[in-house]
């Protein structure tokens, strides 16, 4: 059993690996693109949490690189600063993907995120404490709570798209709105968001930190 554990671990962190490589290749390309609506991250997430959320959210703009989320405890939205002020693809398409945990449907997602994020630290600490006692077992309950953690982020990604029908909403709403044009560009590039949560996985819970 332990040597399963142990190979699972080591695929998920090679694919881990290479989906960060694919995600800074895709993110790369869509900056490059121009959302043809010349609408900021912030505008279009001011736009999204005033349709979807009950009370609107404060939305700021925070340091550093790709860990632009939904703060639900406290009703923030924080966007990098290449999300608040660009005006491209990748900007556009994770401030809406962002802002649409606001929705109180989705509320769930923002909750599992932060859980996530915590039991990513708890997973290292085992692991770490492990290490020093020379003790098998407790490094292996690290590295389950890992692959844990990459179960839960899978599950929270369906849970944000939940059918097809959900999604083609999704595109009415973003072409009646004007959020990204063309509309297709969303379509081609949603990926964004599965890719950006698996790739900052390992350190997501440097959010609840800044």
């Amino acid at each position: 059993m332990g040597i399963i554990i142990d190979i699972i671990f080591i695929i998920i962190v090679g694919l881990i690996i290479l989906i960060n490589l694919l995600f800074r290749s895709v993110v790369k390309t869509t900056k490059n693109i121009k959302n043809e609506a010349n609408l900021s991250g912030f505008e279009i997430a001011r736009k999204v949490s005033t349709k979807f959320c009950q009370e609107e959210p404060h939305i700021i703009k925070k340091s550093g690189k790709y860990l632009d989320h939904y703060n639900k405890d406290r009703n923030v939205i924080k966007l990098s600063p290449d999300v608040f002020d660009g005006e491209d693809i990748y900007a556009g398409v994770t401030a809406f993907n962002v802002a649409l945990e606001t929705d109180p449907e989705r509320k769930n997602v923002a909750v599992g995120h932060k859980l996530n994020s915590f039991l990513v630290i708890a997973s290292y600490l085992f692991i770490i404490l492990g290490a020093f006692a020379n003790n098998i077992l407790v490094i292996r309950l690290g590295l389950v709570l890992f692959i844990l953690t990459c179960i839960i982020e899978f599950v929270l990604i369906s849970s944000l798209f939940k059918s097809d029908e959900e999604l083609n909403k999704l595109y009415e709403f973003i072409k009646k709105e004007k959020l990204i044009k063309p509309v297709e560009t969303y379509k081609d590039y949603n990926l964004l968001l599965i890719l950006s949560k698996l790739a900052t996985l390992p350190y997501s819970f440097i959010n609840y930190f800044r």
